[in-house]
């Protein structure tokens, strides 16, 4: 029997615990905000966040990881309570051992989302590889599944809900918002 596309990204994701985002890209929309004394800011879409949280609440893990290194990249991470936070490797299959590592979980049991050259290794070794919608076109035909919404602008929220629901884990994590009384 052949298994559909549909069939073959369920089962993908039905393994996945924990999921690795990219940050530019990814998480902001790609835009960096340069100031005068070289620091630099970034624009993190809540939503995405919320989604991390939930799926943090339902027992699966998160990661960064990101080519380049920001101050707030750790302040978002720490408000989200993300602890495997990996920034400036520009091998990102260094940083993606070093994970593994860290957590004892296969290939099989992660997820990417990246958008960019650099992040094409990674997502030929996880078990569901993932690019948002406005990621360059050469990183497209090495994901498993391309998002609707374009990075930062709700596309890890939609990687996030996707998981849970496929994963039989969104109304546990969300029943208390649609409750009459949410206590």
């Amino acid at each position: 029997m052949t298994m559909t596309v549909h069939e073959a990204i369920r089962k993908r994701i039905l393994a996945v615990r924990m999921v690795i985002f990219d940050v530019d890209g990814v998480l902001t929309d790609g835009g960096i905000t340069i100031h005068d004394d070289g620091s630099e800011s970034k624009t993190f879409d809540v939503k995405d966040g919320h989604g991390m949280k939930l799926l943090q609440r339902a027992g699966l893990e998160i990661a960064i990881l990101s080519g380049r290194s920001c101050a707030c990249v750790e302040h978002r991470a720490k408000g989200l309570g993300i602890e495997h936070v990996y920034q400036g490797f520009h091998r990102k299959l260094d940083a993606y051992e070093a994970i593994k590592a860290s957590t004892g979980l296969e290939d099989d049991q992660m997820a990417y989302v990246g958008d960019d050259l650099i992040d094409i290794p990674v997502m030929r070794r996880v078990g569901f590889a993932v690019c948002v919608r406005d990621a360059v076109e050469h990183v497209k035909s090495f994901a498993h599944y391309v998002t609707q919404r374009d990075g930062g602008k709700g596309a890890a929220r939609e990687i996030c809900e996707l998981i849970l629901k496929v994963q039989g884990l969104w109304h546990g994590v969300t029943d208390r918002y649609f409750q009459d009384d949410p206590s």
